[in-house]
């Protein structure tokens, strides 16, 4: 299965003064990536789940609205208000993890109509939130039942995600909580788009333990890149679900066309695209 999910936060989240020019700037760019995925999801008809901060809503919520409302394809959920970190036992952790939940419910419900029921966490951890027993009951009591946390190798190693398939917390008492693991490259990871690999050095950079010698420079080896995380997918019968942001993808592809790619490679080899939800409903008994 391929899990098309984007992490919708705008470039904010990687830093930068908050000024009301750079935040024209976060805003506009969010909303013509989205309108450009949103152009190609549409032309095949295929669905996605978009994970979407409460602080850009508050900025940009009718835009978004415009583009993504009313498509039942498209499923809209939570990633959190402010782009926080929540792997925390500590209780002010989880209270404000609790209130930036509830305000981004709220305002998915104002401009979508709906209440969310998953949730990506901004990062990811290596084996998500296993043992982490505090933010996983505050997501459960809020109304989660599908999360997406686990998105990171070993601190040795975090990129690329390890192709960790879906999981229930059982061990953590929560049985009916699935998470939904993040596989392959972050796309800003593996893009560079943000700044964030500018020490990149060769190592094992597939699932198959061979090398990454450098990180793609043009959409055709971006795409190259991302085809050998699918083909192995395919190959071992896995989930694929690679971490998407919109600002990202934008910045790398603004025509998107590494992402028709994906799609059209999905169809060629009869492997079903699913959304966040649907795969939960694949899963739940």
């Amino acid at each position: 299965m391929f899990v098309l999910r984007f992490d919708l936060e705008s470039a904010y989240a990687l830093g930068g003064e908050r000024t009301r020019a750079n935040w024209r700037r976060w805003t506009d760019e969010a909303v013509a990536s989205v309108s450009r995925i949103c152009s190609v999801l549409e032309r095949h008809g295929v669905p996605a789940t978009f994970f979407i901060v409460g602080l850009l809503l508050a900025k940009a919520g009718d835009r978004l609205a415009s583009i993504l409302k009313g498509n039942p394809l498209l499923d809209i959920e939570s990633h959190s208000y402010s782009h926080m970190g929540i792997k925390s036992q500590d209780p002010a952790v989880a209270g404000q993890l609790r209130r930036e939940l509830r305000l981004t419910s709220n305002l998915i419900m104002t401009h979508f109509g709906t209440r969310p029921v998953g949730f990506c966490a901004p990062g990811g951890f290596h084996r998500g939130l296993r043992g982490c027993r505090r933010p996983l009951q505050v997501l459960w009591d809020e109304g989660y039942r599908f999360i997406g946390t686990d998105g990171e190798g070993p601190p040795e190693q975090p990129m690329p995600a390890p192709f960790t398939q879906p999981y229930w917390y059982a061990e953590d008492g929560l049985p009916d909580l699935l998470e939904e693991p993040v596989t392959g490259w972050h796309c800003n990871m593996l893009f560079n788009t943000g700044g964030q690999s500018d020490g990149f050095q060769p190592h094992a950079g597939f699932p198959d333990g061979s090398i990454l010698e450098k990180l793609p420079a043009t959409i055709e080896e971006g795409f190259a890149a991302r085809a050998r995380e699918f083909q192995y997918a395919i190959d071992n019968r896995l989930v694929y679900a690679p971490a998407n942001h919109p600002w990202s993808l934008y910045r790398f592809d603004p025509k998107m066309i590494h992402l028709d790619k994906l799609i059209e490679m999905a169809k060629a080899n009869d492997v079903p695209v699913l959304n966040c939800k649907q795969l939960y409903e694949q899963y739940r008994p």
